[in-house]
């Protein structure tokens, strides 16, 4: 606490101003924590049937996959049914290791580490992931899905976030432009080499999955933490391409970066997955997975 209110003292990040914008209330549908962990088994379940097409029912017909074993992102059905049709090969069953639960308007977050068993080959795999659940109107569905190997460093399970999901809320409107403009000063702020830059564009409920860390950064210290290391090599952001999905009060940036090492002259292609929340003042980022492009 001493650390966030010293934090929103010394940095404040520009925010979009929201005063004349125009907003609309939306009616949220209820949902507990175990109703979203059921998703997971609910798609753990049809990859079992070996069928790709009934693992893509689980996605949203506008969603994005960011899978464990290949650096192309997945956009249609089809795209998604080529992936899981090579994937299930191996026969794969899933069991979650560790997670965090965040509930929001009809947008949940389930994020953590999980691990699957090829029962054809016999191969263990662990590795960390992000579910963005969005109700249609229906049901609830995936409209993203970051997949990643686990960086080589012991993960620490961490105790699940709990939140609680609302009825009803003013949903503030943003734009497109509004949304890359954050993904902008947050890269900024990573090139400033200052880690209390960049952490105040995290929310103080948000989570970390690094890009060179297995362990979820859950606090703002384990934030700081990871990024005073992390930016001691001086890393350059190159944004290559990202798609936004637009929300109540929340939208999703995810896509391809590089980071060009100036320390080290090392350069590292990547994936993101960025989740940003408005808080009722500004828009700052909720859950945050980066991973190295799969080989």
């Amino acid at each position: 606490m001493r650390l966030l209110l010293v934090l929103f003292a010394l940095v404040a990040i520009p925010t979009v101003s929201h005063a004349n914008m125009p907003q609309h209330t939306e009616i949220c549908v209820e949902a507990k924590d175990e109703d979203i962990a059921a998703l997971f088994d609910r798609w753990n379940e049809s990859l079992k049937t070996g069928d790709p097409h009934k693992v893509v029912a689980n996605y949203a017909a506008k969603s994005v996959l960011l899978a464990t074993a290949s650096s192309k992102p997945r956009f249609t059905v089809d795209e998604k049914a080529d992936y899981f049709r090579h994937f299930l090969e191996n026969q794969p069953e899933g069991r979650i290791d560790s997670r965090t639960i965040e509930l929001d308007c009809n947008l949940a977050i389930d994020e953590g580490l999980y691990s699957f068993i090829f029962k054809k080959t016999g191969i263990t795999a662990t590795a960390r992931y992000t579910f963005t659940y969005k109700w249609d109107g229906k049901q609830w569905l995936i409209t993203s899905h970051h997949s990643s190997r686990a960086p080589t460093e012991e993960a620490s399970l961490e105790a699940p976030i709990r939140s609680v999901a609302r009825h009803s809320e003013m949903c503030v409107a943003i734009t497109e432009k509004e949304i890359e403009a954050l993904l902008e000063r947050w890269r900024e702020s990573i090139q400033s080499g200052n880690p209390h830059r960049v952490i105040a564009h995290y929310g103080a409920r948000s989570v970390l999955l690094p890009l060179s860390s297995t362990k979820p950064r859950l606090t703002l210290d384990e934030k700081e933490e990871y990024f005073r290391q992390f930016l001691k090599n001086k890393p350059l952001v190159h944004i290559n391409s990202h798609t936004i999905e637009l929300d109540c009060n929340a939208a999703i940036n995810e896509g391809l970066y590089t980071f060009t090492f100036q320390r080290t002259g090392a350069i590292v292609n990547a994936r993101y997955s960025i989740v940003f929340k408005w808080d009722g003042m500004q828009w700052l980022i909720t859950s945050d997975h980066s991973s190295v492009y799969p080989k």
